[in-house]
């Protein structure tokens, strides 16, 4: 009994003075930890809530687990909505990472997330504080932008402007032309021509049969010399013709 005890002893020390040793601290990368793994795995399979289940279990398992914490922060953030928890996960990954290239990125996620709490909160200066520095970026973006316009503005009336003297000089130049053409073919028509282009009213008949084509129009063309005067021969045949296109064949009209 005294040796088993003894042995136990042994046993007992051995075990406290390994626990304690500098050799059997633990070697194991955080982001070799086989839940650190599955977590990523969950991230593509898009099984978010599983992911972060995972990175939580590696937190809890180890002192420093930055990368879960920064993975755990981006979660609460982009896929949960809770701020709160993002912040505190984002600011241990800084403070066991201080000096890390995504420092300043990291810094900006929890300016984010400190937005997104004031927007949860109800109206008041928060709220007002938040849409007063938006509305100002708003407004820098919106001097920019019209400050473009006012560039391509001035360069289209310049081009405009241009365009419009060519087509000036385009029109004055057809102008031109047509004058110079219409003045080539100008003819002195004789007055005797002209009189006898003109219908002599002793001449035109008072009466005229329908023939197949015509119209009241072409009517007052042949015996007038104008289609303007159908309604003169309309109105002089309406116990004859219902309508001015009611013309039948044959049938015999008036020429007043």
């Amino acid at each position: 009994m005294f040796k088993l005890f003894c042995l136990s002893i042994s046993s007992a020390l051995f075990l406290g003075l390994t626990a304690c040793s500098p050799s059997f601290v633990e070697v194991v990368s955080e982001t070799d930890e086989k839940q650190y793994q599955l977590a990523k795995n969950f991230q593509a399979q898009g099984r978010t809530e599983d992911a972060l289940n995972a990175f939580l279990r590696v937190i809890d398992a180890r002192r420093d687990a930055p990368e879960s914490h920064l993975e755990v922060g981006n979660i609460y953030l982009d896929a949960f909505k809770d701020p709160i928890s993002s912040i505190y996960h984002l600011k241990r990954y800084l403070q066991l990472k201080p000096d890390s290239p995504q420092a300043v990125q990291v810094q900006q996620l929890i300016q984010t997330a400190e937005k997104e709490f004031a927007r949860q909160l109800p109206a008041g200066p928060y709220n007002a504080e938040i849409d007063r520095v938006e509305m100002l970026e708003l407004l820098k973006a919106l001097k920019i932008e019209n400050g473009r316009l006012k560039q391509a503005l001035a360069v289209s009336e310049q081009r405009l402007a241009s365009y419009e003297g060519m087509l000036q000089g385009a029109r004055r130049a057809t102008a031109a032309s047509e004058l110079q053409t219409v003045q080539s073919l100008q003819v002195q028509v004789p007055r005797e021509t002209i009189q006898a282009a003109t219908p002599n009213p002793e001449s035109v008949p008072r009466a005229y049969v329908i023939q197949s084509g015509d119209t009241l129009s072409k009517i007052s063309k042949r015996f007038y010399g104008t289609p303007n005067r159908y309604q003169d021969i309309f109105q002089a045949n309406r116990d004859r013709i219902k309508t001015p296109n009611a013309l039948k064949v044959g049938q015999e009209i008036r020429i007043p």
